[in-house]
């Protein structure tokens, strides 16, 4: 018998460093004490009572009366869910009380709506729901004995959070959750993917879609007059008017860089403008690469663009599709083969993972009764999307696929075709050079770039910054060719060229990114800001019969330049039993190995494997749900 209630696995990983004397409670001030752990806690003392802000992350505190909370995100809540559990009153931001109290609904319609995802809001959502005692909106004023906590709305880091401040032993303390880390950093910023309503950009498309609500909501932490702020993790802020400055100036720096060579001006000029005044003020603001040097009106006639696939057209009638994401698309080929101007398909290969590109490659296979091609980069998506958590996917896997080497190349009909690994618009993401007799050349490309630039929208795809990874792989690859070839994107009519000074200028744009995120963020290398999925379980979900063993691997991404020693700790459910309850792991960047143990669960003896390997600073190791410390 199938179970049919959703169980949730999850790890913590601790690997940010900064943090001293963990679990130590410092005084702030008489009244005021902190105790600093992977998240915050604040303990205001009145009465013979206490306030707290965050929560009691080390378990220090005997009793409390109330628990203020900034943010309904998992990786903060769990710091005050224990006082809760014990009947201390919990207030929370009204914004967002659903994300507390009502969590079986999120994780119930999850199940369905993790595919086709295009909002890309954050899963570090509330695993139980939480006792909620009372809500608040900016402008409340919460009494407690002696004091008075004003609440100012937040949103930025996550919509609808809120901040606190108040009066106490002569300062004036603000409460902010993860709107600032410290001097002049942000955490991350693939927690600010959102929707633009006034821009008209889609979640998607929102790469730090709240990055205006955030510098607006840091601008009005500085007109309470703070005179020291304590965010919901990293240090305390002494000099908070000079740091939130410094993080103004450092996000706006961030996404000017970003859109001067997005390829989203191409789709969305006007609103791309929109984006920047919200963030910058100014459009002129931003030094927009100018279009690609080459933009053909139409392709060779050899070339059937049909919606968002292309077919090619061999002499002798036979084609060769390039994705196929509707059943629009199969209709559009069946009306060619009725016209007879294609006799069948040879074969369909598929760019990337995104649904529009993937969902129908099934139904094609079965129907044309042709082969399925990808780099082999991509393959295990593609068989196994269940396993992943990623935007934009389809649930239909795609069977019996041929995966290519990078660079293998076929000959069809009167065309040599060799495929590419090609992680631009996504880590997992293929190319298909097509050459045909006679001298043209086509770069079938997916939907890694427009004439405008890179396509790199969506932070949760993850587009890496190492060098020689992500689109710098992409810009070496496309230098190293002969300028002779055009780029076809998937979505874009026109095929087009860049010249060489224009592929230079997007790796030096490149360069500089890594630059300013490095300043921007709290962590020792700036990809793990960009990088949600630097640490996850794999396969991400798994259906089991009770009494079933299966195997849960946790992958860790070293991103750092050395090794790091990691800390995994899995959390399971009430009431299944953990043999070994932490795992340590030194990783390398060039880590190759193997080490395993097992987590034995009462009710189904769920088998847990830490299994190190991978070659590219890569480890196996487990995950459903994941916080990072």
């Amino acid at each position: 018998m199938m179970l049919k209630k959703i169980v949730f696995v999850s790890i913590v990983i601790f690997a940010l460093a900064g943090i001293s004397s963990a679990g130590e409670v410092q005084e702030l001030s008489p009244r005021v004490s902190l105790c600093r752990d992977s998240v915050n806690g604040v303990f205001i003392e009145s009465q013979g009572q206490v306030l707290v802000i965050y929560g009691d992350p080390a378990g220090k505190l005997d009793k409390a009366e109330k628990v203020l909370f900034t943010d309904s995100r998992r990786d903060l809540v769990w710091a005050g869910r224990n006082l809760v559990d014990k009947g201390v009153e919990s207030v929370v931001p009204a914004n967002q009380v659903d994300k507390f109290a009502k969590v079986d609904d999120f994780w119930s319609a999850f199940v369905r709506n993790r595919y086709h995802d295009y909002d890309q809001q954050t899963t570090k959502i509330l695993t139980e729901p939480l006792n909620v005692s009372r809500t608040v909106h900016g402008g409340d004023v919460i009494e407690w004995k002696d004091l008075s906590v004003r609440v100012l709305d937040t949103p930025g880091y996550s919509r609808g959070s809120v901040s606190y401040f108040v009066d106490v032993d002569g300062r004036r303390y603000g409460f902010v959750g993860d709107l600032i880390y410290g001097d002049g950093h942000l955490f991350d910023l693939y927690s600010l993917q959102d929707a633009v309503a006034d821009a008209q950009i889609r979640g998607y498309h929102g790469y730090a879609g709240r990055i205006g609500d955030l510098i607006s909501s840091l601008r009005e932490i500085l007109k309470q007059n703070p005179d020291i702020l304590i965010p919901a993790r990293g240090p305390v802020i002494e000099r908070p008017e000079s740091a939130v400055n410094l993080l103004i100036k450092r996000l706006q720096a961030a996404y000017s860089n970003y859109l001067s060579i997005n390829a989203g001006h191409w789709y969305f000029k006007d609103r791309y403008e929109t984006l920047a005044k919200r963030a910058l003020g100014s459009a002129a603001d931003v030094d927009w690469m100018p279009y690609a040097t080459v933009v053909q009106k139409r392709p060779p006639d050899w070339v059937i663009p049909i919606r968002n696939s292309r077919l090619l057209l061999s002499k002798d009638g036979s084609g060769l599709l390039v994705d196929c994401g509707s059943s629009a698309i199969i209709a559009e080929i069946m009306k060619l083969v009725k016209a007879g101007r294609l006799s069948g398909l040879d074969g369909v290969y598929i760019t990337h993972y995104h649904d529009d590109h993937t969902d129908k490659v099934a139904e094609l296979v079965r129907q044309f009764q042709c082969p399925a091609y990808s780099c082999r980069e991509l393959a295990d998506v593609l068989e196994h999307p269940e396993a992943y958590r990623l935007p934009a996917m389809t649930a239909n896997r795609i069977a019996n696929l041929t995966s290519l080497a990078h660079g293998q190349k076929k000959r069809w009909k009167e065309f040599d075709l060799t495929s590419y690994y090609f992680p631009g618009q996504t880590l997992y993401h293929g190319a298909l050079l097509v050459e045909r007799d006679g001298g043209q050349k086509i770069f079938f490309i997916g939907d890694s770039f427009t004439p405008s630039g890179m396509d790199d929208y969506c932070l949760l795809n993850r587009n890496l910054l190492h060098k020689g990874t992500g689109y710098f792989y992409c810009l070496d690859l496309l230098l190293k060719m002969p300028q002779d070839y055009l780029l076809v994107n998937q979505h874009v009519v026109e095929p087009f060229r860049f010249s060489k000074p224009q592929l230079e200028h997007m790796a030096e744009v490149l360069t500089k990114r890594t630059e300013i995120l490095a300043d921007l963020f709290p962590w020792d290398e700036p990809n793990y800001g960009i990088d949600e999925r630097w640490a996850r379980i794999h396969p991400y979900s798994q259906k089991v019969k009770a009494g079933q063993e299966l195997e849960i691997k946790v992958k860790i991404l070293n991103h750092s330049s050395y090794s790091h020693v990691f800390t995994v700790k899995p959390n399971v459910p009430e009431g299944f039993g953990l043999e070994s309850k932490f795992r340590l792991f030194r990783l390398d960047r060039t880590y190759i190995g193997g080490q395993t143990s097992q987590l034995k669960f009462a009710r189904q003896a769920l088998i847990k494997t830490l299994n190190v390997v991978d070659k590219w600073r890569h480890i196996p190791i487990s995950e459903k749900y994941l916080h990072h410390s």
